[in-house]
């Protein structure tokens, strides 16, 4: 296929997307990024273009609380650009890659109808990060919206097989959807040190990410805390790399004497690997993840992961056993089942998890996401 210009409508770049979308550039004609705001405020990180060429729309930001049906709400914002039209209008993209189902994606749909009765060819993916889990109790108003963009579009991207499922409930043909795993920098992890296990015989779990009620952390201690009181004899310390709502709860909590929490809050980025090397297991008892990056870099890293179901990363990478265990986080008995297995793993059997975990994390690279990626926007331009 030719080589085309690509417009790539978001929110924000994330720092683990630069790499990602350099490599892109490479490989079209020209790449643009067009976002609603350098970064949202409830991120951690700096705003970083990596020398991409972003340029920023004119947009109305929004907050507004969503509840979700299993019980948890989570504070959100959303983007009104009005200016995205002339945008596209003086860019004349080939090809359109506008994230989630909203305004920004409506316009997209919108320039793309209007280029063709003009006479010129363009196509509209859309960027689709979703799963059933994370979209359970949307309103009809929101779906009919969804539908009709899925009308004006020529196919989607997701993350898994989850995700594929609920485009097909929305209106997009299996043939027109293009499923592309998030990925990491696999560089960030090549020259960590081996994990050595803890003088004291303390088993060291981690997990990054927002503190929050949809990450699971405090029905997840709950059941942390009932196996600490099962089992005196061993010692835990989990250590929580993030912020957010929740931290003065889980700082206040009352623990049993052989459980140890570590808040260490935000941290930079480029931090992350450091933060994992000293640990034997990731931990991640999200409520709903449409994918959950920290899998794929605590795999990278070399842990095994003690992983919810309700996360697509869980479902695509996490191997019952091998390179870590499935637990369903809404359910305490399968909860404390999948603890007993991955806590009275003996070491040989971590180890020999982690190697699998290493090599698992090295499918899910940069390296196949550009490759399907490029195939997508080659299936909708060529078509």
């Amino acid at each position: 296929m030719p080589r085309c210009s690509v417009a790539l409508l978001v929110n924000f770049v994330p720092p683990y997307r630069v790499a990602l979308l350099r490599a892109l550039e490479r490989e079209v004609r020209r790449l643009t990024v067009l976002v609603s705001t350098e970064m949202e405020a409830d991120r951690p990180w700096q705003a970083r273009s990596g020398g991409l060429d972003v340029r920023r729309i004119r947009s109305i930001t929004l907050p507004y609380r969503r509840g979700h049906p299993d019980g948890f709400s989570e504070d959100l914002t959303v983007h009104l650009s009005w200016d995205l039209l002339p945008r596209l209008a003086c860019l004349a993209p080939d090809v359109m890659i506008s994230s989630e189902f909203g305004l920004r994606s409506l316009q997209a749909g919108l320039y793309r109808r209007l280029a063709a009765l003009a006479g010129r060819r363009t196509r509209l993916l859309i960027w689709a990060t979703v799963s059933e889990q994370t979209e359970r109790g949307r309103g009809p108003l929101r779906s009919a919206l969804r539908r009709l963009i899925a009308f004006m579009a020529d196919g989607a991207v997701t993350n898994g097989t989850s995700g594929a499922r609920y485009l097909e409930t929305i209106g997009f043909p299996s043939g027109r959807i293009f499923a592309i795993h998030q990925s990491t920098d696999l560089d960030r992890f090549e020259n960590l040190p081996e994990p050595k296990p803890d003088p004291a015989g303390t088993l060291r779990l981690v997990s990054v990410g927002s503190l929050i009620p949809r990450k699971g952390l405090r029905p997840f201690l709950v059941r942390l805390k009932a196996w600490c009181a099962a089992h005196p004899e061993r010692k835990l310390h989990w250590r929580l790399v993030g912020d957010g709502g929740e931290r003065e709860s889980l700082e206040s909590a009352d623990l049993p004497a052989n459980l140890e929490l570590e808040l260490i809050g935000n941290r930079p980025y480029e931090a992350i690997p450091d933060l994992l090397v000293d640990r034997d297991l990731f931990v991640f008892p999200t409520l709903a993840d449409e994918w959950g990056l920290v899998v794929n870099e605590a795999m990278a890293a070399g842990l095994p992961v003690l992983a919810s179901r309700l996360s697509q990363a869980a479902e695509e990478m996490v191997r019952e056993g091998e390179n870590g265990w499935l637990f369903d986080p809404l359910d305490p008995a399968a909860t404390d089942a999948a603890l007993a297995r991955a806590l009275d793993a003996p070491p040989q059997e971590r180890a020999s998890m982690a190697a699998d975990a290493r090599r698992t994390a090295a499918r899910f690279s940069h390296g196949n996401t550009l490759r399907r990626m490029i195939g997508a926007i080659d299936a909708v331009w060529g078509r």
